[in-house]
C-alpha cells in the first residue's frame, strides 16, 4: 500500500516516511506493515515479493506532570492544622516508561517558601512553625523541574474561622487597592498643578522680559545717540632755529598711537 494511518511510501524509490500522525507510546508500542515490492509494474505478469515491517515505538518524554490533588489551583487550598497534620500533594504523568513518569517535588518560591517544606519524592508538606497561625500566601511548587504550579494556601487551627479571615483578606485587599487607586490620582493631580505653576511663571517672566525691551525701545533718551565733544590744546613746540613748527592735535582710544601730523 502507497500510504497507511501512519507510513507512506514512495512508489519508485521504496523510502518510507512518517504521516502527519505521529506515533505515540502512551497509545500504540508495536506498528506492524505489509511491504510488496513488484517488476514490471506496467505489464503482466509482474513478480512480487512480499515483507512485514515490524515496528517498535520507544517511549519519550513528552508527557508533563500535573496535579491531582488539590484538584484546582484556582482555588484557595485550605488546610485545617488542628490535628497537628499537613496534607500530601499528588501528581501525575501520562508516561508509561518509568524513568518518564518520575515525579518529584521542589519548592521554588512563595510567600511561604521559608513557612512550609516539602518531601522531595513523595509530595508530604510540612509545616516549619506553628506559632504564626493562620497562615496566608502562596507557594510555588515545581514537578520534576518541568512544571511549575502555584498554591494560595490558608492554614489555620481551630482558633480561626476559614470563611470569615477571607472575607477580612478581601476586604484589606479592596481597602489596599483603593488606597492605591486614589494616591494614584492625587499624584496626577498634584503633578498636574505643578506643571500650571512652573508654566505660569514661564509665561509671567516671558511677559516681564517683553515689557521691559518694550519700554527700553519707547524711551526716546534711549535711542538718542550719544555725542561727546572732544576738546584739545595744540601743543607749540619752538625750536632753536627761526621756523616754527606746529603739531596738529590728535585724538585716539585707549592706547592707540597715531603718528603726529605736521604742518610748517
Amino acid at each position: 500500500l502507497p500510504k497507511t494511518s501512519y507510513l507512506n511510501i514512495n512508489l519508485t524509490t521504496g523510502i518510507i516516511q512518517t504521516t502527519k500522525n505521529s506515533f505515540d507510546y502512551e497509545l500504540i508500542q508495536t506498528y506492524s506493515s505489509l511491504i510488496i515490492a513488484c517488476d514490471n509494474i506496467n505489464s503482466l505478469p509482474s513478480l512480487c515479493c512480499y515483507l512485514k515491517l515490524n515496528i517498535n515505538i520507544i517511549d519519550i518524554n513528552d508527557n508533563l506532570p500535573y496535579l491531582i490533588y488539590p484538584s484546582s489551583i484556582n482555588d484557595i487550598f485550605i488546610i485545617n492544622y488542628t490535628n497537628k497534620t499537613m496534607p500530601r500533594l499528588k501528581a501525575f504523568d501520562n508516561d508509561i516508561d518509568s524513568k518518564n513518569n518520575f515525579i518529584s517535588y521542589s519548592i521554588i518560591g512563595g510567600s511561604l517558601n521559608s513557612s512550609i517544606n516539602i518531601d522531595y519524592l513523595s509530595g508530604q508538606l510540612y509545616l516549619l512553625s506553628t506559632s504564626i497561625l493562620p497562615l496566608y500566601g502562596t507557594l510555588i511548587i515545581s514537578l520534576s523541574y518541568q512544571t511549575n504550579i502555584q498554591l494560595t494556601l490558608l492554614i489555620h487551627d481551630n482558633q480561626t474561622d476559614p470563611q470569615k479571615f477571607l472575607i477580612s483578606i478581601q476586604q484589606y485587599s479592596f481597602s489596599s487597592q483603593l488606597f492605591y487607586f486614589i494616591s494614584f490620582i492625587l499624584i496626577i493631580i498634584i503633578s498636574f498643578f505643578l506643571i500650571i505653576i512652573f508654566l505660569s511663571f514661564y509665561f509671567f517672566k516671558q511677559k516681564h522680559n517683553y515689557q521691559q525691551k518694550q519700554k527700553h525701545d519707547d524711551d526716546p533718551l534711549m535711542n538718542t545717540p550719544s555725542t561727546t565733544t572732544l576738546s584739545a590744546r595744540s601743543i607749540l613746540a619752538t625750536t632753536t632755529t627761526i621756523n616754527k613748527k606746529i603739531y596738529d592735535t590728535y585724538y585716539s582710544f585707549g592706547d592707540s598711537v597715531t603718528h603726529d601730523i605736521i604742518h610748517v
